[in-house]
């Protein structure tokens, strides 16, 4: 029997499992709208990520945030540039994922996203895509008010899922939150690449 198949149900990272990380000339691009260097605009886009991914601060107030601690300003017209540059780095789907997703689905599994992400991003995958589609459950940090790896987040997952931890596999590309999971006691894996991970899960055991 293979791993997967000793599971009721797989919850899915977004960024990272789903689709792939920013590239380099997505942080460049935003760079050049922000009129920053690179590895100073890259060194702050991530400070205060937290409070915008749990849906504590605005679009504005995060990138006013990042403007005042680079000691500079944005206008109107660069904030919406960076929001679209932000949004438009986060949303190149994995097609490799997105058929594993659908055969667990087919298969009778219960699958779900649990993703830390900010407000413009979740409703642009709403809106925009199908990205979404495939999942019986989607539990998004903005909306609940919690991101992982706090305890809160996961347990709104697998209430919307339906399954009990230990029912659950759980794949995520960061470390903390595959922890986070596991003191739940869910079955959590560090994501690393679908080419890695995939067969894993097919395979009899987890190696």
């Amino acid at each position: 029997m293979a791993l997967v198949d000793q599971y009721s149900g797989v919850i899915f990272d977004y960024g990272g499992v789903l689709v792939f990380h920013q590239t380099r000339q997505d942080i460049e691009k935003m760079a050049s709208v922000a009129r920053l260097p690179t590895d100073i605009f890259e060194k702050h886009y991530w400070t205060d990520r937290c409070a915008y991914d749990k849906g504590l601060m605005t679009a504005e107030d995060y990138w006013n945030d990042l403007a005042k601690r680079t000691q500079t300003s944005f206008s109107p017209a660069q904030i919406e540039g960076l929001i679209e540059g932000d949004v438009e780095s986060w949303i190149r789907f994995d097609q490799v994922m997105y058929g594993f997703a659908d055969r667990l689905r087919s298969e009778g599994k219960r699958v779900a996203v649990l993703s830390n992400m900010p407000h413009e991003l979740g409703q642009t995958i709403r809106t925009r895509t199908q990205g979404f589609k495939p999942f019986h459950h989607v539990t998004l940090s903005y909306e609940v008010r919690s991101i992982k790896p706090e305890r809160e987040i996961y347990e709104h997952c697998l209430s919307g899922i339906g399954l009990r931890a230990e029912e659950t596999i759980f794949l995520d590309d960061r470390l903390e939150n595959v922890e986070g999971a596991r003191q739940l006691g869910i079955h959590a894996i560090h994501f690393t690449s679908s080419n890695e991970i995939l067969p894993r899960l097919m395979s009899n055991g987890n190696r």
